[in-house]
């Protein structure tokens, strides 16, 4: 049998359901990286190349990626059409020859983890053999990241693998930085984020005839695809601790809180929500809350976003609007002014926002630095690094034992001055690397964190008491034979990964194994290959995903010194955040820059201290953007009136999809611009109502309700800026 037609067999071998160790069980070594190859690039196929923690809804996803929302998208699958199936295992060979043997040999030294059994396995970080469940009555487990646990008669908890089939009666769970799916035989779909927990009441789900799949989520949150049904009599039902829903051919998720708060978020088509015999339907671009003991909340459109933190309190600003929160609002990462965030929330019937939840993706990069070099001295209050002084007080981490001549990696802000002050030192592993995880597994001479094996010896410190389906931080070095070795484990609530590997697939991203998401605000290097020994940096999100902040080019002659961002303030000569940048013939210089705008700086250190600049790249400082659902009540020939009254100009270039009518539900997606312009990017229509809704204003002082609203011209419902003319002094926390 040819390697193809071995690949072949084995692939079919997984798409019934197969573990991959058995899979691999008896294969050449050759061809038993041709099938993990596979798994790996299947796995990071389904990493989200988004910005939100948990499960990222679907009307972002449209908005976001410019395309119409189809009716549904279900996950890949390796279930493929046998011809093609063939063309795929043709793909890989011709792959690997093309990368020759040099490829192949960079990937058998690539680290790897060992199962129970001994058979090596790809670290990848979604422990994902995708397949389709053969039964009606029953689900594949699928899509797995992290720790995913089953509840046994006798009512402990074991760990679940992919491919594990659930039926009836089952009970299911997700830890901290995990999630999977239920792929159900009539295409349906249930994922689960973290710290989740649900059970499977009834499962019949033929693709003919009556569905019945009827769920109670107990705690944590989950995304739900429903297959379309054209029976009547079929079913789609998720129970909470306050009340259902229940759906037929639509998209919606569902939180649940530990205080028992509900609430259903509609993507696509209609959930009946009940609690208390009572009645509301949600349609596409709603949601409604239950609180414990209470009928279902009249529907409120949703806002999703992302955008830079301008301001906390009880009022945040988020690319340039103001959301209101209270006790019920979930922040996630601790984020602060200046950092990067993805919010969801919902509008008031007064039209002011409220914010649901708030996720942390990425840290202010202003005035902030980040440089390796040699210890040459360590003072009370400073240090030399690589001829760069760098002061230091009680707050900066400062990693113990350092000594002069040490490696080390310095991190912190710059002062008005030029200061450099330091917020981290720490020592520089050769092939160090460092990540946030969830324990899976232990065992004397090797840990699974996250889907990744490291092994322990005497020499590791481990913090007393970790037990499986803890938190922890991972510190240590990747072995020239790509064994990872910890050096300490620590249970700690931190959510950086920092670690040094090679590249293997640029698209998607795959650096060592480890699967990475991206985004536009993720900074890589220039001329990034296959092979290229990189160093990656950024932070796990709540579902386990890791999302890159910065991928760097460690290759010899082009690696990067010093980083750092900071506004211009001299051109000739260069001096950015006060500090003198040396900028020669070799310089690039991207971006049209002036005086004043945001620029980060790559290059090296000089030995007198000085910043030669390899690289200088402008800084796009737009505040974000969100998406809004809302109504329309007027079609005119260039214009759009919402039913709060709100116009949207239809100029010339506008992305619309589909056609608004009277009472259409759209997506409005606007962007704020770096000086606070409004731009509308895109109109998506989602659904039609049977008629507009109608706006209740709560009264005013007088009691009248007759509260009159004076808006800044704003391109939609909640988009304008808008004040309380009988209270203009809170013009500011509306904004």
């Amino acid at each position: 049998m040819n390697p193809e037609d071995i690949l072949q067999e084995r692939l079919a071998r997984l798409e019934a359901g197969e573990l991959l160790e058995s899979v691999l069980s008896g294969l050449p070594e050759a061809e038993a990286e041709l099938v993990r190859m596979a798994v790996a690039l299947q796995a990071v196929a389904t990493v989200e190349q988004s910005n939100t923690a948990a499960q990222r809804q679907r009307l972002m996803r449209a908005a976001q990626e410019n395309r119409t929302m189809s009716p549904q998208r279900p996950r890949s699958s390796w279930v493929w059409p046998t011809a093609l199936a063939g063309g795929l295992a043709t793909a890989l060979a011709c792959a690997v020859l093309v990368v020759g043997l040099a490829g192949l040999t960079l990937w058998l030294n690539l680290p790897q983890v060992t199962t129970q059994a001994g058979t090596p396995a790809p670290v990848v970080k979604a422990t994902d053999v995708p397949v389709q469940s053969a039964d009606p009555q029953a689900a594949v487990l699928t899509h797995v990241r992290g720790l995913v646990e089953m509840q046994s008669a006798d009512g402990s908890w074991a760990k679940a693998e992919a491919g594990t089939l659930i039926r009836a009666g089952a009970r299911l769970r997700t830890r901290a930085l995990s999630s999977a799916t239920l792929a159900f035989y009539d295409g349906s779909q249930a994922t689960l984020g973290p710290e989740a927990e649900l059970s499977v009441e009834t499962l019949n789900a033929p693709k003919i005839g009556a569905r019945a799949i009827l769920l109670t989520q107990w705690v944590g949150e989950s995304d739900h695809a429903v297959a379309q049904s054209d029976d009547p009599a079929s079913r789609y039902e998720v129970r909470t601790p306050s009340g259902l829903g229940q759906a037929q051919g639509t998209a919606f998720h569902v939180s649940v809180s530990i205080a028992q708060v509900v609430r259903f978020d509609v993507t696509e088509g209609v959930v009946e929500v009940v609690n208390l015999d009572v009645i509301v339907m949600v349609v596409a671009g709603q949601s409604t809350t239950i609180l414990a003991g209470q009928a279902p909340q009249p529907p409120v459109f949703r806002i999703e976003g992302e955008g830079e933190v301008t301001q906390t309190s009880a009022i945040w600003k988020i690319a340039g609007y103001g959301f209101l929160t209270d006790a019920t609002t979930e922040i996630i990462g601790e984020p602060r002014v200046g950092d990067w965030v993805a919010f969801t929330g919902h509008l008031l019937p007064d039209g002011k926002r409220f914010a649901d939840r708030i996720v942390l993706l990425h840290r202010a990069i202003e005035n902030r630095f980040t440089f390796t070099g040699e210890v040459e001295a360590m003072g009370a209050i400073e240090w030399t690094v690589a001829g760069k002084v760098v002061r230091v007080d009680d707050v900066t981490r400062i990693e113990p034992d350092l000594a002069v001549g040490d490696e080390v990696e310095v991190r912190g802000g710059i002062a008005d001055d030029g200061t450099l002050w330091a917020t981290s030192i720490q020592r520089v592993l050769p092939n160090g690397f460092r990540f946030t995880g969830v324990v899976e597994s232990i065992a004397d001479d090797a840990w699974v964190v996250s889907g990744i094996s490291v092994t322990v010896n005497v020499s590791a410190t481990i913090e007393p008491g970790i037990v499986t389906g803890d938190r922890v931080l991972v510190v240590g070095q990747i072995l020239a034979d790509g064994t990872w070795q910890a050096l300490t484990i620590n249970k700690i609530e931190s959510e950086a990964f920092d670690f040094v590997g090679v590249v293997m697939s640029a698209d998607p991203w795959i650096v060592s194994g480890i699967a990475l998401a991206t985004d536009e605000r993720t900074q890589i290097d220039d001329d990034l290959d296959v092979g290229n020994r990189v160093r990656a940096r950024g932070r796990v999100l709540a579902d386990g995903a890791w999302l890159a902040e910065s991928i760097e080019q460690l290759d010899e002659g082009k690696r990067h010194h010093i980083e750092f961002t900071a506004r211009v303030q001299s051109i000739d000569p260069w001096i950015v955040g006060a500090v003198v940048v040396t900028v020669d013939d070799q310089t690039k210089i991207i971006g049209d820059i002036a005086v004043g705008n945001w620029v980060t700086v790559k290059g090296n250190l000089l030995p007198d201290g000085t910043v030669l600049a390899k690289k200088i790249t402008r800084v796009s400082r737009a505040q974000g953007c969100l998406i809004i659902a809302t109504v329309v009540k007027v079609v005119e020939a260039n214009q759009l009136i919402l039913f709060d009254g709100q116009t949207v100009a239809l100029s010339e270039g506008l992305d619309i999809q589909g056609e608004p009518q009277i009472a259409s539900v759209i997506l409005v997606r606007v962007c704020v611009d770096e000086d606070g312009t409004l731009r509308i990017i895109r109109i998506i229509v989602i659904s039609q109502l049977v008629e507009v809704p109608i706006v209740i204003l709560p009264p005013n002082d007088d009691g009248n309700n007759n509260n009159k609203r004076d808006c800044k011209e704003g391109p939609g419902l909640g988009l304008g800026h808008c004040k309380d003319k009988h209270n203009d002094k809170h013009d500011d926390d509306d904004d």
